[in-house]
């Protein structure tokens, strides 16, 4: 198990921290959200680093760095969902983004090819921890200061749905990629 990789579980390790912090209240647990969510996106970034400038890519890492990826986004987007700042409908069309572009990355590994994650895809994974590390930042803040929440829901909307027009095409962009790999007959 090289460093990448063990960078990987450890933010897999995130996502129940992450989900008690923003659930359960205590004095300042959005500082603690946000906190834990930023670390678990700043090891997506350090893992990668290290990965590729140490030539430490493996299999293991090429699937899992995204499905960590994805439990940590969707953990958050589940918790903007239940505060009222992702609408339902853009957090389904981006979950049913990631489960396609999952089925696709299985169908390609039962014939032993691995479709990494390309620009587009990571592109997706920047603007929705954006958007939601954006949320949570301002959460924080409002532990110590005022904020206008009626600004800030319609920023989130506005930043939750280039997310989703981003994870759409970079879903159609992924399923065209891998579709030789389907047999429809």
């Amino acid at each position: 198990m090289n460093l990448p990789n063990k960078i990987t579980i450890f933010r897999m390790i995130t996502v129940p921290v992450l989900l008690a912090a923003a659930l359960i209240d205590f004095p300042y647990h959005w500082c603690v959200t946000l906190v834990v969510y930023f670390l678990g996106c700043v090891s997506d970034t350090v893992d990668g680093n290290i990965a590729r400038k140490r030539k430490l890519v493996t299999d293991f890492g090429k699937l899992m760095d995204p499905l960590a990826d994805k439990s940590l986004v969707m953990t958050a987007f589940i918790i903007m969902v239940k505060l009222g700042y992702c609408d339902v409908v853009c957090f389904s069309l981006m979950l049913s983004r990631e489960f396609l572009v999952s089925g696709v990355r299985m169908i390609a590994s039962t014939k032993g090819k691995v479709i990494a994650a390309n620009k587009f895809g990571k592109a997706k994974t920047f603007l929705q921890m954006a958007s939601t590390g954006l949320i949570f930042l301002c959460l924080a803040f409002s532990e110590g200061f005022t904020i206008n929440f009626d600004v800030l829901h319609i920023v989130a909307e506005v930043f939750f749905w280039v997310a989703c027009v981003v994870s759409v095409l970079s879903g159609i962009k992924y399923t065209k990629d891998g579709w030789f790999l389907i047999e429809t007959k």
